[in-house]
């Protein structure tokens, strides 16, 4: 008796452990987790932690079933996924912004050059127009009215350039972009690695409480299936807690 009371708390603690590592995973892949998941690929913790759950998912006694395992894994799967489409939709926008710069650094180049040109009147007049350049607007000005030796010519030639520069090279998007992209890569690689343990732990709760062939539950039925459902400390208690408690009861009655 003492020893299936030992094995019951040694199955528990572990799936205890298992649980908390999956709660260090989700605070791992959480949006406003600091950690960054950039070289998830080289990070072996990371992987490993992944694969001792999922080892656990695919190979644990479901005899008594690991229901809180279950929902867990499953609230990850659908975490993941939702992240997944969050990321892409950021990536398109990302991406669209990328392209938007490229063409405005293009526009601003054209208008520096006519600018350059000293001719106000027409070329350079026609490219200034619209919203597009308009916090460009003064320095172009400068530039196509001020001599070339002049420091108001010199500062706003300068302003001008590293506006060209930072739209040409979009430091802040290709950081964002390179994040978004790595960060994606890791919740598709935490899906696909899950997906196996959710399917298995699903099939065996399946085959183990599912009341296909009745439409109406009984009382019984409804009690049982809470009883089931446990809560984790309730779990904890039954195997470790309560055990001990009896188990002090008997000694005090010896004495």
């Amino acid at each position: 008796m003492e020893n299936n009371e030992v094995a019951n708390s040694n199955v528990t603690l572990e799936l205890q452990r298992i649980v908390q590592k999956i709660d260090k995973l989700e605070k791992m892949i959480n949006p406003n987790s600091k950690k960054s998941l950039i070289l998830w690929e080289e990070d072996t913790s990371f992987k490993a932690l992944i694969s001792a759950i999922v080892n656990y998912a695919t190979t644990c006694n479901t005899d008594e079933f690991p229901v809180e395992l279950l929902d867990k894994l499953k609230a990850m799967k659908t975490d993941a996924e939702t992240q997944i489409t969050d990321g892409e939709a950021k990536i398109a926008e990302l991406n669209a912004q990328a392209k938007e710069n490229t063409q405005l650094s293009e526009i601003l180049s054209s208008a520096y050059v006519s600018a350059m040109a000293g001719t106000p009147e027409t070329e350079y007049a026609e490219k200034i127009t619209g919203d597009v350049l308009s916090p460009m607007k003064e320095h172009l000005d400068t530039i196509a009215t001020c001599l070339p030796d002049s420091d108001e010519y010199v500062k706003a030639e300068k302003t001008i350039k590293s506006k060209i520069t930072n739209l040409e090279n979009s430091v802040h998007i290709t950081i964002d972009l390179e994040r978004t992209t790595s960060k994606a890569g890791a919740l598709e690689y935490i899906k696909t690695e899950i997906t196996p343990a959710v399917e298995r732990l699903q099939a065996e709760y399946d085959a183990k409480y599912a009341t296909v062939d009745t439409v109406t539950e009984t009382d019984e039925e409804i009690i049982t299936a809470l009883a089931i459902r446990k809560t984790f400390s309730e779990k904890v208690y039954d195997a470790i807690v309560k055990p001990f408690a009896s188990l002090f009861k008997r000694k005090s009655k010896v004495k």
